[in-house]
């Protein structure tokens, strides 16, 4: 699968949340949990993901594109969603 990105909010996680963008290549992939997220129109389909990142729960959204995905956002998952993840 492809990933794509927009390289400022790239570097603006790696620098803020030390997570990178690049990383979801390696995310334990039996650990994904997605959800689209339908809070609002954005004028496309998103989705919010959870899984396992180097022992880490972390949270990414992100589109589909073809072939692939556009990540747009990356960050260690909060209490109240590791507690929600672990009841699923």
């Amino acid at each position: 699968m492809e990933l794509e990105w927009d390289e400022t909010k790239r570097q603006w996680t790696l620098e803020n949340r030390q997570l990178d963008f690049a990383d979801v290549a390696f995310i334990d992939r039996a650990s994904l949990v997605s959800e689209q997220d339908t809070r609002q129109d954005y004028g496309e389909v998103r989705f919010s993901s959870f899984a396992y990142l180097r022992g880490r729960l972390i949270n990414f959204c992100w589109t589909p594109r073809a072939g692939g995905m556009r990540i747009f956002s990356m960050r260690k998952a909060n209490d109240r969603e590791r507690k929600k993840y672990q009841t699923r």
